[in-house]
């Protein structure tokens, strides 16, 4: 039997939920009435879709197989129905974003108040991202888009790439450290730093400085992947820090670290917009997904490197 596509969406609905009464009070029906819907699609399947226990349901094998499918049709279809309205003139709905925290510090400020301003009654919902499962949420309809720093593999086509800028990669201390008066990065040689994971653009940048002067690999015994752990840890060490040039701008004063007088690299974190590459954007989405695209342009022409 063919599988209804109002169906799949129970399906996903079901799985969110966790329990048939939960979804079943989500969706405006009865337990018994959300029942007999799931035992119809799990005949036309021909296999169980979920287990039941006693912390709830939970996808079978085959269940987890199509649940990715299932969101995809749920969202495409919440989408289809706020595009419509939209169309219409019916500036309501919500849009669904990822941003790092790059995007958040760098981007958002530019261009929240200009779409608050044309979308008053769109809910707009931001969350941070996590590659991949986050990232996967483009494909399933969970997230409209995501401004994230580019990994160093590339991402496959099924992906729309729209590259916004560059960061510059500055050096950072607490102040009174023995090291603040540094004037390149050869006065750092010994130092001990602290900076996200070796994989990421801003650790690959400073490493990447030093072997370019033929500088002896930066020491690195702490690593931390989020800005608030970095800062503290140097704040309240004699470990330096990398930071991307914007949040240091924005928060490294704030944080008690001082700024040494060079940039480490002028290329460090890139920005892009990534969206799953078959979507149709509803006209809020779009809009808010060109802002974003303006802002980091902008940023990237008003940026000059200082050397």
């Amino acid at each position: 039997m063919p599988i209804d596509p109002s169906g799949l969406a129970l399906l996903a609905a079901i799985a969110d939920a966790g329990s048939l009464s939960a979804a079943a009070r989500a969706a405006g029906l009865s337990q018994p009435a959300l029942t007999k819907q799931l035992r119809k699609l799990e005949e036309a399947a021909g296999v169980a879709l979920f287990e039941r226990g006693v912390r709830g349901v939970q996808p079978t094998e085959y269940g987890s197989a199509l649940l990715p499918r299932a969101r995809i049709i749920r969202a495409q279809a919440e989408q289809g129905a706020e595009e419509l309205a939209q169309l219409r003139g019916r500036r309501e709905g919500q849009v669904r974003i990822a941003l790092s925290h790059l995007a958040t510090i760098a981007l958002l400020p530019g261009v929240v108040q200009a779409f608050r301003l044309a979308w008053p009654d769109v809910v707009l919902r931001i969350e941070p991202p996590a590659f991949p499962d986050r990232i996967a949420g483009l494909r399933e309809g969970a997230l409209d888009f995501a401004v994230v720093t580019l990994t160093a593999a590339p991402l496959g086509a099924e992906y729309l790439v729209r590259p916004l800028c560059a960061t510059s990669v500055v050096a950072a201390v607490r102040a009174g450290h023995p090291l603040r008066h540094a004037r390149s990065l050869a006065g750092l040689v010994g130092a001990q730093w602290a900076m996200p994971n070796p994989q990421s653009s801003t650790a690959q940048t400073v490493a990447a400085a030093f072997n370019r002067l033929k500088l002896p690999a930066p020491r690195c015994p702490v690593t931390c992947d989020t800005l608030t752990g970095l800062e503290v840890l140097v704040a309240g060490s004699d470990l330096v820090g990398a930071f991307p040039l914007e949040v240091y701008e924005a928060r490294g004063k704030a944080a008690g670290l001082a700024r040494l007088g060079f940039d480490i690299g002028a290329k460090g974190s890139s920005l892009a917009l990534l969206r799953w590459a078959d979507a149709r954007p509803t006209p809020a989405a779009a809009e808010l997904e060109e802002q974003f695209v303006r802002a980091g342009r902008l940023l990237a022409r008003n940026r000059r490197p200082r050397r």
